[in-house]
């Protein structure tokens, strides 16, 4: 073995290409990339307009060191994102759990740029994802990979809204002001003077399976984090253009977070580039540190990731991705449910744009979550593939060790016909795995 994988056992198939929403591999046995990949590849595979603007550039600039010199897909990249999507300054890094670090780091620096270096910590959500490296993980909920890495603290302890599993006696908007008041509570016991930033997913992504919040919880938030002075970052990196049928998740809701982490949708998985968008009060007090932000790593703002972000940019606005996401994304969510009504493992699907979740339960209409050994999503996931269809799991969300969720989110612009065959091969899918069958299985007595 040379190649150090995820699996060890079980060796990933060689993929040979790909084109728009279809990967094959050796063999020549093709898959349906339900999801993405890592919900990434927002304008699908190899798109002939990305791959002829990232190899022109590179025959111009191959790079350039962000502190020596900067470049012109940067530079229009800055100014496309901040007119596009309202902010005042753009800086740029190369994965989202750097973009989540330099975000931290932002709104860290903002307070302490006004002679409050006490307004420190990070406030985030038990339900959550914000990156894999140590500090965003340690502000990530998401218990199997902290674990994995060691973090063995409880974590996050701000609830995200969970609809499908509220107190019985709560109405959805009563517990959306339930989670929002829990916020508030943890401020007011830690003291707002101690806190820069509350980090949160105005959609969540991974970690949750598309877990979409109440009507009335992000008003409510917006204006507790106004009241005690802290500020909100948005993580949007799987969410961001156009993911959810809206260019940011939090334009559902009409929210303006003050700090906005761009990634995925971004680079579109053609090459590494993720962002921070900042409002323009918090650019405003960092522009008094006279020698800039010093924020960023060898390949930021490199000049053919930022030539293949323009041109994954080109291709959401000139094919109107933003929008059929929205529209098809809504078809999709009820052919889905469709196809998948009558399964008795499935707890609930929910989910916007094209984004969504399948949250998996024991199949005797209780809702309850399969014991967390039986990994059911990695099972599901296995199935799908042996399906030719690529899915992404979620697995470890309630109560930090069980649950299990599969995601689909395929590429904005999978033809109509391909998403019906998706929705489809889901429902076989789930229907094949006989979960009484499973639990009787003598390696989980």
């Amino acid at each position: 073995m040379t190649l150090i994988t995820s699996d060890f056992t079980r060796p990933a198939p060689v993929a040979t290409h790909a084109r728009g929403s279809t990967i094959t591999a050796e063999g020549g046995e093709a898959s349906i990339d339900a999801c993405s990949g890592a919900i990434s590849c927002n304008v699908g595979h190899c798109h002939p307009h990305v791959l002829a603007q990232t190899i022109a550039q590179l025959k111009r600039t191959d790079f350039v060191y962000r502190t020596q010199l900067t470049s012109a897909p940067i530079e229009e990249l800055a100014q496309r994102l901040c007119a596009r999507l309202g902010y005042a300054g753009a800086l740029f890094a190369n994965s989202g759990s750097e973009a989540i670090e330099a975000a931290v780091r932002s709104a860290r620096l903002h307070w302490a740029l006004q002679g409050r270096p006490e307004k420190s910590r990070i406030l985030s959500r038990s339900i959550s994802y914000h990156g894999s490296t140590e500090l965003t993980l340690s502000l990530s909920g998401h218990a199997p990979r902290r674990r994995d890495a060691g973090i063995h603290d409880t974590g996050p302890i701000v609830p995200t809204p969970y609809p499908l599993r509220r107190p019985g006696h709560m109405t959805l908007r009563e517990y959306g002001t339930a989670c929002a008041q829990a916020l508030e509570d943890e401020i007011l016991r830690i003291g707002a003077g101690n806190i820069a930033a509350f980090l949160v997913e105005p959609i969540v992504g991974a970690s949750g399976a598309a877990m979409v919040p109440p009507e009335g919880y992000w008003p409510q938030v917006r204006a507790i984090c106004d009241r005690h002075d802290v500020l909100l970052i948005a993580d949007e990196v799987l969410t961001g253009l156009g993911r959810t049928g809206a260019w940011l998740a939090q334009d559902h809701f009409d929210l303006k977070a003050d700090i906005v982490a761009l990634g995925k949708g971004l680079n579109g998985g053609y090459a590494p580039i993720s962002c921070v968008l900042l409002s323009g009060p918090v650019l405003d007090v960092l522009r008094r540190q006279e020698t800039g932000l010093r924020l960023g790593h060898t390949h930021a703002n490199h000049p053919v990731s930022a030539a293949c972000a323009n041109a994954v940019l080109d291709v959401i606005e000139d094919e109107d991705l933003v929008a059929r996401a929205s529209c098809e994304g809504t078809r999709f969510g009820q052919a889905l449910r469709d196809a998948c009504k009558g399964i008795g493992m499935v707890a609930e699907i929910r989910g916007c744009g094209f984004l969504w979740g399948v949250e998996l339960s024991l199949p005797d209409h209780s809702r309850a979550p399969f014991p967390a050994q039986f990994a059911m999503a990695s099972k599901l996931v296995k199935a799908a593939s042996t399906a030719g269809l690529i899915v992404y799991p979620a697995s470890g969300f309630i109560d930090r060790r069980a649950g299990d969720a599969i995601i689909l989110a395929p590429p904005l612009n999978t033809p109509s016909a391909v998403l019906d065959v998706i929705c489809s091969r889901v429902a076989d899918v789930l229907a094949a795995c006989d979960a009484t069958t499973l639990m009787q299985e003598k390696a989980y007595a």
